[in-house]
Order: structure tokens, then sequence, then C-alpha cells
């Protein structure tokens, strides 16, 4: 089974990228839970549609309590208590309220109001005469025709026996405006639209006298009310099917099972019976899900009233267990299960004897076992290819319970000797952003992905330090990829301080920062890669400058831009900071040192390249997420995004890994956790993860390989480049 998912634009850029450059294989799924029915129920967001009553031409609804009818772009109309009300679709004709007797068919009576319902809508495919339910002395009666004479009635009498509806004839009631041909809109209801009528795409919602209170495509209500005489409590929805109305219960897969207990079992029911008959309801719900689509018809009967706790918390208890065999749901394998069918009669006696519900569970179905919905993935590996010796691409589709998900894949063979990796500053310097096609580009890379987090200006936010050159400062010691001389790769938690030590005058001051702005008490150093020359110095801030260790001198006119040396670095001194500002005097042609103190330390480490991004998210083989520890903020932390990351593996190997996400049809994207379990699965031991969301974005020879969320520039980069011969 493949999983067929669209691809976006960047579908050419990958044939021709194939075509050019590599050799496509494809290599089989591994398991088939997920069918195209299911498919299509998971990405239209897992919501079920249960029909309350077959498709009809109009509801008939009554507030019993609090009930309110709410429609998009429209205020919400609060139900009168005890009045009627109508949905219908197109226009319907104010009737008089003059009863007299007429003469009608009756073909049915029941004390269950839903019978009745179900058996006129059963009369009403094969005849167009008015056909009604009426209560009457605690019975719901099927009455058939509206005639003002007797001998039309009998007529239709033999009409409806030979479409098989024996019935007698009766005096009904009928509105006086109405002739013989025409039938009647009985017990004062407004009239349905006729059969010539131009049906439109929306509904309307009526008083009982007629009057159109609103318009709409779709109406929703909630409350307590009254719907074709059925007691209903919740929230209800109204939509247009055909000529019809179709009203219908929203719900998803977990309250539905609750909704399943509570129809087959009483509340005093043995906990572990109902936990058992959970995990079986659910299973088999996935079968009506995949074979019917997510509106359920078989369930118009079910009562969505108040659903007792008792049920809920079976479903609770049991949250996306199912039963499974062989790669696939139990469904697929025995019949019994494809059929929402009553609890065996044993379930309730074996609970009573203190089985648990999985040991239940195991004495009917011992062939099946049981597994977690979110855990059960079908996975393809859609593309495997050569981009060069040493580097491979690979392509890896999956569907997920949660969604599809898409996941592009490096693979760099860290022994192949003529291969590098290093971090790379976008246009070279740190106030600037790039795409990072270009970025790979001017470098003249076989690959790469986006690096670390970054201020929208193009200012790294956490560590970047090129050939051993601190390039911006670490962030709460959040983890890093270092890059040592012999090409030795790591991940670490890294801690700096800044120094400027001026050892004539025995002083030494903490520098805050590395080429970003200086707070009023701080003390920043920019370099080179800032570029030419400083920003504007504000009012009470001192400029350093400091050449080939030497201090040549200080800048206090407020706006001066001052030039930074090639060879040297300037010194940005916030107004507050005092202790050094009182220095300054002394402090022209003495000799001066930047001091960086890093934890590792990074010099001792032969550490040429550092990259930080985190958190990490594996350790020693295991998942280790070190998000709180280094305080990252619940937007990276929670839910599924795109990601970017990077793993390392037993056999030396680095994975550079991007997952698509916030695309439903395409790919969801992922959770750290669930990031860190894919990096696993595909070997890594240790891993860790780099900005996301819209800069998340895989470039190989120019080719854009994953299907990046948004367009955006980034402020720096990972890449794969190739030594020249």
């Amino acid at each position: 089974m493949k999983i067929v998912i669209k691809l976006k634009s960047f579908t050419l850029k990958i044939i021709a990228f194939v075509l050019v450059f590599l050799t496509l294989a494809v290599v089989p799924v591994s398991a088939e839970y997920y069918q195209s029915g299911l498919v299509d129920f998971i990405q239209s967001k897992q919501q079920i549609t249960v029909p309350i009553f077959s498709p009809t031409a109009e509801i008939r609804l009554q507030a019993e309590g609090d009930a309110v009818l709410t429609a998009a772009g429209a205020e919400d109309f609060r139900l009168e208590a005890g009045k009627e009300y109508y949905i219908t679709q197109g226009e319907v004709e104010l009737k008089q309220t003059e009863l007299k007797s007429g003469w009608g068919v009756q073909i049915m009576a029941s004390s269950s109001v839903e019978n009745a319902h179900e058996f006129k809508n059963q009369v009403k495919i094969d005849f167009e005469e008015q056909i009604i339910v009426k209560e009457e002395e605690e019975l719901f009666k099927v009455l058939a025709g509206a005639f003002s004479e007797r001998a039309g009635a009998e007529k239709f009498q033999q009409q409806l026996q030979e479409a098989g509806f024996n019935g007698w004839v009766r005096e009904i009631e009928l509105q006086n405006q109405l002739s013989e041909s025409e039938g009647t809109a009985a017990e004062n209801q407004p009239a349905a639209q006729s059969a010539n009528q131009e049906i439109g795409e929306g509904l309307n919602f009526y008083s009982a006298e007629g009057e159109k209170i609103r318009e709409a495509h779709v109406f929703k209500i909630r409350g307590e009310f009254e719907a074709q005489d059925k007691k209903m409590q919740g929230e209800f929805q109204f939509g247009p099917l055909g000529s019809s109305v179709l009203f219908s219960y929203k719900t998803e897969l977990e309250e539905l099972t609750a909704y399943l207990l509570q129809s087959t079992f009483n509340a005093g029911a043995p906990e572990e019976a109902l936990k058992a008959q959970a995990v079986l309801y659910r299973t088999s719900l996935l079968y009506q899900l995949e074979t019917q689509g997510a509106r359920l018809e078989n369930l118009s009967n079910l009562n969505f009233g108040r659903l007792s706790p008792v049920f809920k918390e079976a479903a609770a208890a049991t949250s996306g267990q199912v039963l499974v065999r062989n790669n696939e749901f139990y469904y697929n394998s025995d019949f019994s299960l494809k059929n929402l069918s009553r609890p065996r009669a044993g379930i309730v006696p074996l609970a009573q004897a203190d089985y648990d519900y999985q040991e239940i569970i195991n004495y009917y179905y011992d062939r099946a076992e049981m597994a977690e919905l979110n855990e059960l993935i079908d996975s393809e590996l859609k593309f495997t290819a050569r981009i060069n010796r040493g580097l491979h691409f690979k392509e890896i589709r999956q569907m997920s319970w949660s969604g599809p998900r898409v996941i592009t894949v490096v693979d760099y063979d860290l022994s192949v000797e003529e291969l590098n990796l290093k971090p790379v500053l976008a246009q070279g310097v740190v106030p600037g952003r790039e795409d990072l096609g270009d970025i790979i580009r001017s470098h003249s890379a076989l690959a790469g992905v986006n690096g670390g987090y970054f201020h929208y200006s193009g200012r790294p936010l956490g560590l970047l330090y090129l050939d051993g050159v601190l390039v911006s400062e670490p962030l709460y010691q959040r983890t890093a990829l270092l890059i040592d001389q012999d090409k030795g790769l790591s991940f670490s938690q890294v801690d700096w301080e800044g120094e400027f030590e001026v050892a004539e005058l025995a002083e030494s001051f903490k520098v805050n920062g590395v080429n970003r702005s200086a707070g009023a008490q701080e003390a920043v150093v920019y370099n080179s890669y800032y570029g030419g020359e400083m920003p504007a110095l504000a009012e009470g801030y001192y400029d350093i400058v400091v050449r080939s260790g030497e201090i040549l001198g200080t800048e206090t006119e407020a706006g001066i831009k001052t030039p930074i040396p090639p060879d040297g670095y300037v010194l940005r001194v916030g107004a507050e900071k005092n202790e050094l500002i009182n220095m300054i005097p002394e402090l022209k042609d003495k000799r001066a040192e930047f001091k960086n103190k890093f934890s590792p330390e990074l010099k001792e480490k032969d550490i040429l390249y550092a990259v930080g991004g985190g958190p990490r998210l594996l350790a020693d083989g295991e998942i280790k997420i070190t998000g709180e520890e280094e305080k990252f903020q619940p937007d990276i932390l929670n839910g599924r995004a795109p990601r970017t990351a990077l793993g390392l593996t037993s056999d030396n190997h680095l994975l550079m890994l991007t997952i698509d996400g916030r695309q439903e049809k395409l790919s969801i994207g992922m959770s750290l956790e669930e990031t860190a379990q894919i990096l696993k699965e595909l070997g890594a031991v240790e891993a860790m993860n780099l900005d996301g969301g819209a800069s998340a974005r895989m470039v190989i020879r120019g080719f854009t390989m994953n299907s990046p969320s948004a367009d955006r520039l980034i402020s720096n980069g990972v890449i794969i480049d190739q030594e020249d011969e």
C-alpha cells in the first residue's frame, strides 16, 4: 500500500533533480493501518457526522429549555420555550390556521416517536401526498393524505395497500384554504416547498407562523430541545443535502465510543467490562469510518442526549487503544469486528470474576494485540538516491493517526575526507538574511539545511562560531553542534563568559555579548562579522576601538557609526557601565585582550565551528528533550511544527533532517518527541533540534527538496561542501 499525498510545486524540482543527479528507488511501505477512507477522515480533522434522522424536507423544532440557534455571520437566536420552529430548504408560504374536518388514512401507530417518523419517511419515498405524525392517546400515529371527501381517502387507501401499507380511513383536520387536489399542511405547520420549486444551496429558519428568521448554509443549535418530537440535548447541526435537510450530530471517536457504551450497558455495569467493550467499539468504528466515510448512517438510532460520566470515563481510560494484528487493524482479519454489534454475553460475567479489560479481550480475541493509535504509523521510503560519494538523500512519507508527515534526510558519511560540514552566515555578516538556496550557491555547496534561531534583523540568537571566531554568544546554555579541526562532530550545551582585559592597568571587565545591541549596563564586542561599521552611537554610550590588540581610542559622539577594524574589534559600552567608563581616560594606547571563556572549552577541544540550536533530542541512544532546561518558549516546545534537526549515528554518519508541517493534506509536522523518535529509528544515537517553522528547509544542488510552510530568509545555515581537487 502507498499513501498518496499531493505534492506542491517542488515536485517538478524533485523530478528534474532526480533525473539529472540521482538514481531513484522506491521501497515498499511497512504497514497498512490507514486505507484511503481513514486517510480522508484524518485529514478532515477527525470529525464524525452522525445523522439523527433520515434527510427530510423540513425539521420541526421546539425548545424545552435554554436552546440557541447559531449561523455564520449572524447574531445568535434564542429559541422561545414551547414555541415551534422549522428548518427547511427554499421558501415556505404562510398558511391560515383555521381548520375543518377532512379525511385521511391511518397506516401506523407506535409508542415510539422515532419508529413513527422512520415509517413516515418510508412512505414518503413512494407518495407525494401529505404524511404526518400525530400524537393521540399517548401513541404516535402516521396519517397519510388530506382529502375533503371520504371517497378521495378511500381511493388513496387502495393505492397505499397496493404499495404494501395497510391502513383504514379516518377523519383528520384540514386547513380551510386548500382544495382536495392540493392537500394540506396540517396541524398549523408551514407548507414545505413544492416539487417544482427551485432548491437553494442553503437553509431557512422559520417560526410556526411562517416568518423567516434566519437564512444560512448551515445552522447549529445547542441546548435542550425537541426535533420531530425527539428529545435532544447538546450541539447539533443542520445542513443541506440534495433537496433535503440533514440533521446531524458532530462528534469525535472517543465521544462516540462513550455513546455506544451508553446505548448497550447500564450505568452499573462493571468498569472492566465497559473498558473492554470501549476498545472493541473503537476498533469497529475504524472500519465504519474506512468504508462509510465520516458520516456514519448506521448510528442514527443513538440517543445523543446527556452522556453519563461512567461511560465517558471508561472510554477515556482506554483512549486510543485498538486491536491490531500483522501490522493491520484487527477488523481486517476478523469479520466480527466489522459490525457495531452488541457486547458478547460473557463480558460482564468475566469482569465480575475479576478479569481486567485486557484479560477479557484476550479471552475472546487471543490472536490480536492491543496498540495505541498514536503509535501506529504507515511509513514509505518514497525516494532514496546518491548525491555524491558519502552523501545520500531519502524522502520518507508517513501516515499517522494525527495526519500525514513528510520527512527528508541527507545522510552524510563523516569518514569521506573530501566532504566538509560547517555552519555559514547569511551574506557573511550578522545583520542580514538570505535565501538558503542563495547561501548554498554562494558557497558552491552540495547540500544544506537552515541553522540556528535568529532575530528578524538576521542577528543569530545563540552560539555561532566560525573559523575560531565568536560571531554570536550562546543563549541559555543551549545545545550546539561542535566541529573540530579533524572534522569530528559532537553536541553539547555551551556556556560562555566574555572578558575585556587591560593587563597594564591590572583591570578586567565583563563583556556581555557579541555583535548585538548593548544595554545601558552592558559592554558588547563588535567584530568584522558585523560589517565595516558600528550601528549609530547613542547618547551617553562609548565605543572603545581595539586594533591588533592595542586600544586606538574612544568614540563618544552621538550618532557616529564607528568603523570596525578588520584586524580588531570595537567594544561598545553602555551609558551606565560606570566601572569601565571611569577607566576610559587611562585606556588609550594600552594593550587589551578580549577573552572568551567557554564551557566546554572550545580551544582545548580544537573546535573550529559551532552553531547553536536546541533543545537536545537524543543522548546515548535515548530520547532526552532538554527544552525546559534550555528555556525555550512553548511555541517551540509544544505541538507539531515543521522541524529541522541533526543526528549522529553510532557508525559515524550525520543525518540532516527536515520535517514539513502546517500543511494538512501534505504534512502536519512533528512534536519534538516525535522528531527524536524518527531520528532514533533512523539510527541516530545523539541528536539536536535546529530552528524550525517556516525556516525548515533542505536544499541539494540548488533544489529545494522539502515543502517549506512559507518563504523565509534566514540568518545562518549548515552546509556540506566538497574540497577542491
